[in-house]
């Protein structure tokens, strides 16, 4: 019984000491799963991994301005404008076809951000779309825009196609979208991860549409009917920001860091 009584008391200690240790710090690496991942440090648009390459550039580079780690970053210049003018930055990036798709990177908003909205005219602006080449013509097509939320920032809204024909737009259910970018946010390095992923069939409503600013949940949206075609039914394809209905006063700078792609999650 003695003997008992010391095993426990030995083990009781050696339990508080290892709940009490501290713990190593962990460096956040890009996992085995990575599909593709880029940090711009080869300071152009070169990287290829699995497949996986940049297509055309529109006003979007390789810079050292402002960066979140390292060197370098995407830049995305949109030239300001009057009202009622447009603005254009865009990367495009393609991948072996896939039913699902994770995308992560750090995403910095401009001290100058302003989302106006147009009396006369569309205000929406893209922000991440997913697709099946060719983006004219629409197989499985699918993005998140940003429409103005009247006091200078953007809320989140989604856009998906369904036999070729668009959709009306929806914003996630619950409130979730509501004021996605607000000037807490100006000057600062906001992290995205999406999710996307194809319905199972024509009639199935299991697509998905999930993205998470800063690891929480601001869409949730998992049932979904936005099935592509016949054999048209995945994603090859997207593109990062990408053109502004609504333009902006100022010439407004976007940069992204650490561009991660993968076929499940993180």
């Amino acid at each position: 019984m003695k003997k008992s009584f010391l095993s426990l008391s030995v083990f009781l200690t050696l339990f508080l000491i290892s709940c009490t240790k501290e713990e190593p710090k962990v460096i956040e690496e890009p996992s085995e799963n990575i599909l593709f991942f880029d940090d711009f440090e080869k300071g152009d648009l070169s990287k290829t991994e699995n497949n996986v390459s940049y297509g055309s550039s529109t006003y979007s580079s390789v810079s050292n301005k402002v960066k979140k780690d390292g060197e370098y970053s995407l830049q995305f210049y949109y030239k300001g404008g009057l009202s009622g003018e447009d603005a254009f930055a865009e990367q495009r990036i393609s991948y072996p076809n896939t039913g699902e798709l994770w995308i992560k990177y750090d995403l910095y908003i401009p001290n100058n951000y302003t989302h106006r909205k147009e009396e006369n005219s569309a205000s929406n602006n893209k922000f991440l779309a997913v697709y099946k080449s060719d983006y004219r013509y629409p197989g499985f097509h699918v993005n998140w825009s940003l429409s103005p939320n009247n006091t200078g920032g953007s809320n989140l809204t989604l856009h998906r196609y369904r036999n070729g024909t668009e959709q009306p737009s929806i914003s996630p259910s619950g409130g979730l979208g509501t004021n996605f970018i607000t000037e807490d946010d100006h000057g600062k390095w906001i992290h995205i991860m999406a999710r996307v992923k194809a319905p199972s069939s024509e009639e199935a409503t299991d697509g998905v549409m999930q993205l998470w600013k800063n690891d929480v949940l601001v869409c949730d949206e998992k049932a979904l009917n936005m099935y592509g075609g016949i054999d048209e039914n995945f994603m090859n394809e997207m593109y990062l920001m990408g053109w502004s209905n609504s333009g902006y006063l100022e010439d407004t700078i976007f940069y992204i860091d650490n561009l991660s792609l993968s076929y499940s999650s993180f």
